[in-house]
């Protein structure tokens, strides 16, 4: 590259990093949090919402995906709060939660949140931990960071739309072809991390090509108007400096050596049969690979964001969960 080149891209560079600082900064000091939360042990004020009986024996955790909050849940929480305690929240930098910046923007630290919900919020009694998506991929981090935690206190995982293999390489890739793609979609996160504070200017999701893009990669047929309307709202909602923070981490993503704790607790994974984002192929190699009592539940239909469009199905494989856990009896493949 010649001087005359580099200098300009050089001082774009800078100048692009320095206003992604600024933004960051800003960012930080918007999104402080609100009650009733918990704390984690980084300072951050996770927003919580709990309902259902309060002695009962039994809790559920939610744990949401990219992009979104904890309402995705809504229809699971109507159907099983009468049922069960339930407990909710939106993860670091989404709806009503706070944002610490782009180095606390991990797969690690969200499992290390996840965490932290479970001993505040789980209750006395044993947990059943629920992520979607994003969200799922937290829960395979917990079991990761805490292995010690599968069994009597967390009791039963429910893993939808999500998977431990890396996003942007094959189920199966592993040594240099694993290391190239991974460097690359890593190099990408970064520029359109550097890229934010342009984004947010023109946040793509407020586009009609945007919108577009989000009902095909989201949705497996025509959702409705209101749960197009909602899920739009929520991903304009979500600071593209927040979204974009996290690409980093989700492109060096590889939980296929986690799984091994979930085997001794009853698991549903579940995924919609016309997911595009994450195909559902991933999730009979994920059941493959944890094995032990878990069930897989392929749903006609669905796209990614199966818990409002097949609220249903979702809801029933919740509740055959509950009762494998309550019951301790072993699980089956369905589809």
């Amino acid at each position: 590259m010649s001087g005359r080149v580099a200098w300009p891209v050089g001082a774009a560079l800078i100048t692009g990093l320095a206003a992604r600082l600024v933004r960051a900064r800003l960012l930080s000091e918007q999104l402080d949090g609100v009650p009733p939360s918990v704390r984690t042990d980084d300072g951050i004020r996770l927003h919580v919402e709990v309902a259902g009986p309060p002695g009962a024996p039994l809790t559920v955790v939610f744990s949401h995906g990219f992009a979104a909050r904890g309402s995705v849940f809504d229809p699971q929480w109507k159907a099983l709060r009468d049922e069960v305690r339930l407990v909710r929240y939106d993860q670091r930098g989404h709806g009503d939660s706070g944002w610490a910046g782009f180095r606390a923007a991990t797969v690690e630290r969200l499992g290390l949140d996840l965490g932290q919900v479970v001993d505040a919020q789980g209750g006395q009694g044993p947990v059943v931990v629920v992520g979607h998506s994003m969200g799922g991929m937290a829960v395979l981090e917990l079991a990761r960071l805490r292995p010690e935690l599968l069994g009597d206190r967390i009791a039963g995982v429910a893993l939808l739309s999500t998977r431990a293999a890396p996003l942007t390489a094959g189920e199966r890739s592993s040594g240099v072809t694993l290391r190239i793609r991974t460097a690359l979609s890593t190099a990408g996160a970064w520029v359109v991390w550097l890229a934010a504070p342009l984004v947010q200017a023109v946040h793509p999701f407020r586009t009609h090509i945007g919108r577009r893009l989000l009902r095909r990669r989201l949705f497996g047929g025509a959702p409705t108007d209101q749960v197009m309307s909602a899920t739009q709202d929520m991903w304009e909602r979500t600071p593209a400096a927040v979204m974009s923070a996290y690409l980093p981490s989700l492109a060096g993503y590889d939980a296929r050596a986690a799984v091994g704790p979930l085997e001794d607790v009853p698991v549903v994974v579940l995924a919609g049969s016309d997911d595009s984002t994450i195909p559902p192929r991933s999730a009979r190699r994920l059941a493959e690979r944890i094995g032990g009592r878990t069930r897989l539940v392929v749903v006609p239909g669905a796209g990614h964001m199966v818990t409002v469009t097949h609220a249903a199905a979702v809801d029933a494989a919740l509740r055959d969960l509950l009762a494998d856990v309550r019951t301790g009896t072993d699980g089956r493949t369905t589809s």
